[in-house]
């Protein structure tokens, strides 16, 4: 499993993650978020009472044998949800010089997975088809212990070689283009909380008439 040296809430590091977007399309960054701000975001969760079972589809249908998971919408508006979506920003800006991405925008929920929710393997884009590009998620999950259970397993292109397990350690940050890579979530033995976002290009642009 590929790891950069990134130290608290840097966003960028000297672009070492971007040569592993370029290299193997997806790289993990540990360490990314401060303590501080991994347990304020974690604790604003908490707190909430808006919840949503999360959907599945652009219509958003419930399914319990595919996802389990709940999820807020972040709007910025809280001080750790805006310094959390300008290093996001930071990233965008990045990535857009580096690949010439055309990232227009960058949305994303809180997720909470209970004891025993898991999400089954999927991809996060039609290949070229959709407007999210890159995803990102980011866990605030404090002390997490591999019995814990709530793995992203990440799988090659061809869906036939698992490339990595990726543990939901507080403070990861993981990045990987949308269209390219199936994953799931195991099922969870711990409440797992994380932010899950993605990179977008206008849609005007990903889906042109």
């Amino acid at each position: 499993m590929a790891t950069l040296p990134l130290t608290t809430d840097s966003g960028d590091d000297g672009g070492h993650y971007l040569d592993l977007l370029a290299n193997q399309g997806w790289a993990l960054l540990p360490g990314f978020l401060s303590a501080e701000l991994t347990a304020g975001l974690r604790w604003e969760a908490m707190q909430s009472n808006d919840w949503k079972r999360a959907g599945i589809g652009l219509e958003g249908a419930t399914h319990n044998t595919i996802r389990r998971d709940h999820t807020i919408w972040m709007d910025g508006k809280t001080p750790a949800q805006a310094q959390y979506q300008g290093l996001m920003e930071d990233i965008r800006l990045a990535v857009n010089r580096a690949f010439f991405a055309g990232l227009f925008e960058y949305e994303s929920h809180f997720a909470h997975y209970p004891p025993g929710a898991f999400y089954r393997k999927h991809v996060d884009a039609l290949r070229g088809r959709g407007a999210r590009v890159l995803t990102s998620v980011c866990y605030l999950n404090p002390n997490w212990c591999a019995e814990d259970g709530g793995q992203l397993v990440m799988y090659n292109e061809q869906d036939t070689d698992i490339l990595a397990r990726i543990e939901p350690n507080g403070g990861d940050l993981l990045l990987f283009w949308s269209e390219r890579f199936p994953h799931e979530v195991l099922p969870a033995r711990a409440d797992r909380y994380s932010i899950a976002g993605w990179f977008r290009r206008n849609l005007e642009t990903a889906n042109p008439l």
